[in-house]
Order: C-alpha cells, then structure tokens, then sequence
C-alpha cells in the first residue's frame, strides 16, 4: 500500500477515535460554557493536531489539503466550534508558507505545533472593503512601526501570533506577522456572538509594534493577493465544517426518527419525515463534493476560488436549512436548549458570513462564470 495512503489512513482513524472519545462527548458543554472543556487544547496539542499540514522541514506531518479538510470535517461532526479554530490556524500557517520569507518560516513555523496562529482583516472602519482600514505600517529605517486596532478575529485573544493587514501608503496594503509577546501588542474586547460559542473572536490593539524587515508577509503591496488566498484556503474548510455539521444533524434526526414511535410505527417510516432525511443527507453529500473538488484542485496547484466559494455559499445555506429540518423533526426537542439542534443551526448560520457572505460568494461565483465563458 502507498504510504502516503497509509498515513492518511492512519491519521483518520485517530482523529475519528480522537472526536468520538475527547470532542463529541463535550460539545454541549462546549457550546452552554463558552469555552474549550476537558483540558481540550492541551489534547489537542500534545497530539499534534495544530501541525497536521504543516510541512516536515518544520517540524510538522506535511499531510495535503485534501487530508487536513477529511480531518476538519470529523472533528465539525463532533463539535463545529473546535474545527472553526483549527480551520483560523491552518489558513494561517497556509499564508505563511506560501508568502513568508525564509527567517519568517523559520521563526514561526516551527511554533505552529504549539501556538495557534490568526489571520485578521477586519477593523471597525473597513469590513468588505479592505482600503477602509485605519491599522498602518511606516517605515523608519530599518524598521516597520506598526499602529491599529483588528476585531472580530477568528481566536483572538486565544492566538499568539497574528498576520495583520495594514496600510504601507494611502492606496497600499500589506501583511504583518506580529507576536503577543511584542511590546505595544494587547489584547482587547471579546465578542458574544450566537453561534460557534467556543471560538474565541476578539480584537487586538497595535500601539507602536517595531518589527524587522522580515515580520513582513509576502512584499509591500501584496495585501489583497494575500487576503484573497486566505479567503480561498479557508472556503475550502469551512465546507468541511458545514459538512460535519449536517453529518452531525444526520446522526441526530435518523437517531431519534428510528426510536421515536407514532402509536406503533417509527416516524422514519412516514413520508414526510424521510422527505427531511433525505434532504439532508443530500445537502450534506453535495457540500462534500464540493469541498473534496476544491481541495483537490489545491493539491494540484489549480484555480479553486469558486469551487471554495461554492462549498461555503451552498453548505452554510444548506446547513442552516438541514437545521431548521432536524427541529422540524425533533418537534419539541429540537427547540430545546437541553439538545444540540439548535446550536448547530446558530453555528451554521455563523457560516453566511464569516469568510465573506453568501451575497459575496454568489456575487464571486458569477462574475467567474462570465470570465470564463467571455
């Protein structure tokens, strides 16, 4: 057998016994408390989790996009909110081995394995529009002083490192890579967001960071290139969420739709029940095809922006609608707090729109349609 094979294999499995015995058992709580239980981090490091992808001269497994989104996509089934935080720390580590010099690789790739690493865009001042930033670079000397605020990052507040969009001219952006432990970096307001309740997502405030030549992601300008391939690398996995979200819908309606009775027939064997099944069970393959095309195109150095754009804008939707589908079927269950429907729908509603909206993703799905058949 191929012994790539064999270690993704081998990887799977310890993921899947990993998610079925350490994650799944505590996602309720997960989701009730706000915050990874179970010493869950910590397993998650010393099984090396956080290095999966990371390639081996850094001291990580080198497995492929393909294997790190089979791997996201276990983990979502048993809790989405763990599998969002290794989705923010994979897209990272991708930006850096694509578009990080030498001495940056070499300084914190290594650390990959033990620190997680953000990406953050967003400031209160430009959303969609990245030129709105306010967060800027000047160059004196021989050093870059960095100045600003980011919010609304996937693990701030959790990450020690932290790629950062700043503006290097009026029109010009371009990526920072800053440390927690620099002086000038502190740690701001945390947000209380619906869904995906254990993902931290707080801001960072930048007063007068000093970083060398070599802090600096990619070269002066490359700011959208950059932005635009972390969005893409995080498309991909966030469709392997959404998919083991709707796995994990699945487990629950076919569960309870097998054991619950009207009279004396299960209610898997009416009409309109199957009728919700199956379209979760749909919606879920599809959403998987989509994410499995896309990373695959990535492991052979393809165009995949609109297939990535296309798992999250069809899986969120899909996944939200699965939801809305297992409370139909759960009945009064379903619109608990004791049972894990309706946070699943919460998290997938998160879905539409981090990484860009399901507007923004149609709105890209189109206009690359027009390109290619122009």
């Amino acid at each position: 057998m191929d012994q790539n094979k064999t270690s993704r294999e081998i990887l799977l499995r310890m993921v899947k016994s990993f998610t079925e015995n350490e994650v799944a058992p505590f996602d309720m709580e997960i989701d009730h408390t706000r915050s990874y239980v179970n010493d869950l981090l910590n397993k998650i490091k010393k099984t090396d989790l956080l290095s999966t992808m990371l390639p081996k001269e850094y001291g990580g497994a080198g497995f492929d996009g393909s294997t790190t989104a089979e791997m996201i996509n276990e983990i979502a089934r048993g809790n989405a909110s763990l599998a969002v935080t290794l989705e923010g720390h994979f897209k990272s580590i991708d930006q850096i081995v694509k578009f990080g010099n030498q001495a940056l690789k070499d300084e914190y790739l290594p650390q990959a394995k033990s620190r997680i690493i953000a990406f953050s865009m967003t400031e209160p001042s430009g959303g969609s529009n990245p030129l709105g930033i306010n967060s800027h670079a000047e160059h004196v000397g021989d050093k870059w002083i960095i100045n600003g605020d980011k919010i609304m990052i996937t693990n701030g507040g959790l990450a020690e490192i932290y790629c950062v969009l700043v503006k290097t001219a009026p029109e010009e952006l371009s990526f920072f890579v800053v440390d927690k432990d620099m002086e000038g970096f502190e740690f701001g307001k945390q947000e209380n967001f619906l869904g995906l309740t254990g993902v931290p997502v707080g801001e960072i405030v930048m007063n007068n960071i000093e970083v060398d030549e070599n802090h600096l992601l990619g070269k002066v300008g490359m700011g959208k290139e950059i932005g635009d391939s972390a969005h893409n690398d995080a498309r991909v996995l966030m469709g392997a969420v959404l998919t083991g979200i709707m796995e994990h819908e699945l487990d629950i309606v076919t569960d309870y739709a097998t054991h619950r009775k009207a009279i004396d027939t299960p209610i898997i064997q009416m009409q309109g029940i199957q009728r919700k099944v199956a379209d979760i069970a749909i919606a879920k393959e599809t959403t998987k095809l989509l994410y499995q095309k896309a990373a695959w195109l990535k492991d052979n150095r393809q165009d995949y922006e609109e297939e990535a754009a296309m798992a999250k804008a069809y899986g969120s939707r899909s996944a939200v609608k699965s939801g809305a589908d297992a409370l139909q079927i759960l009945g009064g269950y379903g619109y608990s707090l004791d049972y894990p429907v309706e946070h699943l729908i919460r998290d997938a509603r998160a879905m539409e729109l981090a990484e860009g909206t399901v507007e923004k993703m149609r709105t890209e799905i189109a206009l690359i349609e027009a390109k290619n058949r122009a």
